[in-house]
């Protein structure tokens, strides 16, 4: 008997074969084919059928859970466990480094790497931390700043890159600058500084030099800047005609300045007799000396006698 099939070689009867050999010869050829089909038995249900080898007929029995996937390639960020099977396992790296210039919304993370640049139209949504980062006219939406504590609390520049806050100030305080820096001041007075004053007796004088009357003044102190408005008056009279009589004032304190027919008050009369006229003037003094100042109003006379009488001053300051 020498008779191998193709392919697998099992030996077969010849035609030449005695009758009485064929059980011998049935008997090789059954264990061939069983030997050769050894490894097809076994295996559990659902299992397939795997080449354990590049051998002929060699086969294992494994579970039917290999998929369509032949193996797996990590990329940037990604790390891959069993990346051939028969479960693989992925894992995305939360902290690597990625260029994103589309649209991104990042929720809850922490951007800490000095060479992240972030652009295009990128959300912050939750807490997120940004260090050394550039932000390209962005739109902040109700942004939360940790150093403000107060409503109506203000941020400023150090002049370092940095930001502090200035407290709110109180009622009607205003925001203003001092050693460089904001901050919160009440202000002075809207209200200009003023002051008057009076006397209505009628005092006379022969005097050509500015001098009091028997009753000097009236006369009013005042803190002004360097400017003021002086407003000032009498009913006047002169003892015959043509008498010309002269009211001015003069300034002590922080300013010293003498009484002259420059800014003077001139009444003429016009006949004698008691002929009384009321009058005023008012004018703005420059040059002051800033700091309390005494305004009082000097008289005289350009002859004859003059009489003074409902005497008033008013001064407000103007500032510098």
């Amino acid at each position: 008997m020498s008779n191998p099939t193709t392919p697998f070689s099992w030996q077969m009867p010849t035609a030449t074969d005695l009758v009485t050999d064929l059980p011998a010869d049935f008997e090789v050829f059954g264990q061939a084919v069983a030997t050769s089909m050894a490894d097809l038995l076994g295996g559990s249900s659902g299992y397939i059928l795997s080449k354990a080898s590049a051998t002929d007929m060699d086969f294992t029995w494994i579970a039917n859970d290999q998929g369509d996937i032949t193996g797996i390639t990590a990329g940037t960020g990604i790390s891959v466990t069993s990346p051939t099977g028969p479960v693989p396992t992925v894992a995305i790296d939360t902290a690597v480094t990625v260029d994103k210039t589309t649209a991104q919304t990042l929720t809850n993370k922490t951007i800490d790497t000095a060479t992240n640049t972030i652009t295009g139209a990128a959300t912050l949504t939750g807490s997120e931390t940004l260090t050394n980062k550039t932000l390209t006219s962005p739109a902040l939406t109700t942004p939360t700043i940790s150093t403000l504590t107060t409503n109506g609390d203000l941020l400023y520049g150090t002049g370092s890159g940095a930001l502090a806050r200035r407290g709110i100030g109180s009622t009607s305080q205003v925001l203003t600058v001092s050693g460089g820096l904001p901050t919160w001041q009440t202000p002075a007075s809207a209200a200009p500084t003023s002051g008057n004053a009076s006397v209505l007796t009628f005092q006379t004088t022969t005097s050509t030099s500015y001098v009091d009357l028997a009753t000097s003044g009236p006369a009013c102190t005042v803190t002004t800047g360097t400017k003021a408005l002086v407003i000032f008056g009498a009913n006047e009279n002169g003892n015959a005609a043509a008498v010309t009589a002269l009211m001015d004032f003069a300034v002590s304190g922080a300013t010293t300045r003498a009484a002259t027919d420059d800014t003077c008050l001139m009444m003429t009369a016009p006949g004698v007799g008691n002929n009384q006229y009321a009058s005023s003037r008012g004018i703005t003094i420059t040059g002051l000396t800033a700091g309390s100042n005494t305004f009082t109003c000097k008289y005289r006379q350009a002859g004859g006698t003059g009489q003074f009488g409902n005497r008033f001053i008013t001064v407000i300051d103007l500032g510098s």
